[in-house]
């Protein structure tokens, strides 16, 4: 389902749930990420989440918890982030906290080169 400032999409064997809402300030993107065609699964996200009013109140959380991410997934993510930051330029408080399993030295990589590239607020959270 996405509607005006809502998605919620249920997890699949391939694809992650996703759940944002605006009034409540948050983005959660977990699970696992390798869907047969990453565009056409987060071109919509990104559409929507891209309407973000800079200037509405609160400090927005993005929550990201992959337990698989394919290239395709990853390249689509990075960009909807780097989309996300123009909103950021522009005044909206936001943070992003990458969480990922102790043991998982693949996604802490992942986003430690996610917070090196991206001036949004950043936190790397083992779960």
């Amino acid at each position: 389902m996405i509607e005006k400032g809502k998605i919620k999409i249920e997890e699949t064997d391939d694809t992650p749930l996703v759940e944002f809402d605006i009034e409540k300030n948050i983005l959660r993107i977990a699970g696992p990420s390798f869907p047969e065609n990453a565009p056409d699964f987060y071109n919509p996200i990104i559409a929507e989440v891209c309407k973000i009013d800079p200037q509405s109140p609160g400090q927005l959380v993005i929550e990201l918890e992959f337990s698989i991410l394919s290239s395709a997934s990853n390249k689509m993510v990075y960009e909807m982030l780097v989309k996300m930051e123009k909103i950021f330029y522009l005044g909206k408080s936001m943070v992003i906290k990458w969480i990922y399993e102790g043991f998982d030295e693949d996604m802490v990589e992942e986003g430690l080169g996610y917070k090196a590239n991206l001036k949004i607020d950043f936190e790397l959270v083992e779960k």
